[in-house]
């Protein structure tokens, strides 16, 4: 079983409430699409790295009903993904994800 630190200021960081201006959605459903994308990238970018993933993948991933570059655009926008000279990244995964990770390498 896996699971991912989500704190209690994610619905009011001001983040997620441009996140969800961006997209136009409520922040509960903005919230859904990143933990839904986190979740995902557990298993399948457990270093945190999207270069190269299709963006219909990551669209899907993180259960976004639209074109997968305005959700793209908005998380680049609002410093949930990284992208540093065409190199994609969740934003400080192996802060938050990183012991996850590292107990899955050591079992």
């Amino acid at each position: 079983m896996a699971w991912i630190e989500v704190h209690q200021s994610l619905t009011t960081h001001r983040k997620l409430r441009t996140l969800a201006r961006l997209l136009h959605v409520r922040r509960s459903v903005a919230v859904g699409h990143l933990v839904c994308l986190w979740l995902w990238a557990l298993d399948n970018a457990p270093e945190g790295d999207l270069t190269g993933i299709d963006e219909e993948d990551i669209r899907e991933a993180a259960d976004w009903p639209k074109k997968p570059g305005i959700l793209l655009e908005a998380m680049v926008a609002t410093g949930f993904l990284d992208d540093d000279g065409g190199r994609l990244t969740i934003h400080n995964w192996d802060d938050y994800a990183g012991k996850l990770i590292d107990r899955r390498i050591r079992n």
